[in-house]
């Protein structure tokens, strides 16, 4: 496990061996990495053994406008409800922004969610519990046996994780919290680009995040366009990488607002979701909705579907083992089975509605209807 010291410019964050083995707008559906510091928590829990892959993968972003009120057992209440969207949405990965999370931070967080969650943050320089900064939250559940990885690559502003998805793919995701002036959100993007060029860092597959402008004049209540030139240096990133903003791309007619202005009621589509132009026909289940903390943002999410995974059915019915000690049942079953062996002695010809097969494929269908109603 290595932890990247504490300079600014691009560097490994983090890295962690896992062990082999009240809506907005709801789209419609189509179809252990751990941070440490330097006191890691005692016995931590290992990682699921046993490998295994997603076929569909749901992300999302959220600004959760900071690390929220302190309890006694070093979390928040804001913290204890990321969990809780976590588990009850099923996500992967959730981005955050403005985290407010610093070194120590993280660490009792790994350690308060030690089986559930991962938690990996890059903090702003000098500014680390108190604004800005990004982070990941990584569900155990969609760990294999890879080797998750983080880079941060503008502090507080910008990080980049390779979320290992299938043995052969790994989906790697850029979190963003673009700076409010129009200036400089201007030269953020510009400095994203270059960092990503000098570095020689492949392009993300997914970038998100809050992006502090909107692309278009209607992602606005009231419509307004936001300052050209802020709009093309972020175009002029996604076309390079080869990004769209893919609810708007599955949803070209339609309005969704991510933040409220409580000072003035306006509303705006800041929080966005881009993939890789190959991805959008993979990306499902878009939904913009409340998410049930203390926050002016709406929680953006949409799945990505791994077409390389085979098609797994529900599987096939067991009748539970615990039945056969059940003396009623024994008795169903022993009156099912004489009755099979007469009507299987009665067959004197065999014709295409009376025969062994048919007989025995209804005493399999009553002998499953029998268990199943025992059950109950």
């Amino acid at each position: 496990m290595r932890v990247g010291s504490s300079g600014s410019g691009n560097r490994p964050l983090a890295t962690a061996a896992a062990n082999d083995g009240a809506t907005s707008y709801d789209g419609e559906a189509r179809t252990n990495v751990r941070v440490q510091s330097p006191h890691p928590p005692p016995s931590p829990t290992p990682l699921h053994t046993s490998p295994h892959t997603s076929a569909r993968l749901r992300i999302a972003t959220l600004n959760i406008k900071g690390f929220g009120h302190r309890l006694p057992n070093g979390t928040s209440d804001k913290w204890l409800c990321v969990n809780q969207i976590m588990r009850e949405r099923r996500l992967a990965c959730l981005a955050i922004q403005e985290a407010h999370l610093s070194p120590a931070r993280v660490a009792e967080l790994n350690a308060l969610f030690d089986r559930q969650l991962l938690v990996l943050a890059s903090a702003t320089p000098q500014h680390q519990t108190t604004a800005g900064g990004v982070a990941f939250v990584v569900s155990k559940k969609a760990m294999i046996s890879a080797v998750p990885t983080a880079t941060e690559i503008l502090p507080g502003r910008a990080m980049l994780l390779s979320l290992p998805w299938a043995r052969d793919k790994a989906l790697r995701v850029l979190n963003v919290y673009a700076p409010n002036s129009s200036s400089e959100n201007t030269a953020f993007w510009t400095a994203l680009r270059e960092a990503f060029h000098e570095q020689a860092i492949a392009p993300p597959d997914v970038l998100l995040g809050d992006f502090n402008m909107v692309e278009d004049a209607l992602d606005r209540i009231p419509v307004r366009p936001d300052a050209s030139a802020v709009c093309a240096s972020l175009l002029d990133l996604t076309a390079r990488w080869r990004m769209g903003d893919s609810w708007r791309l599955a949803h070209p007619d339609k309005c969704a607002y991510t933040y409220l202005q409580a000072a003035n009621g306006s509303q705006s589509r800041l929080d966005r979701i881009y993939v890789k132009q190959s991805l959008q026909p993979m990306a499902a289940d878009w939904s913009i909705s409340p998410p049930g903390l203390s926050t002016d943002h709406s929680i953006v999410q949409l799945s990505l579907a791994n077409y390389c995974m085979p098609v797994i059915g529900k599987g096939r019915w067991s009748m539970p083992l615990g039945l056969l000690d059940d003396p009623l049942f024994v008795d169903t079953m022993t009156r099912l089975g004489l009755t099979l062996t007469e009507r299987l002695h009665s067959v004197t010809q065999r014709t295409e509605c009376d025969n062994a097969q048919k007989l025995w494929k209804s005493f399999k269908d009553d002998l499953r209807a029998e268990a199943r109603q025992r059950t109950k």
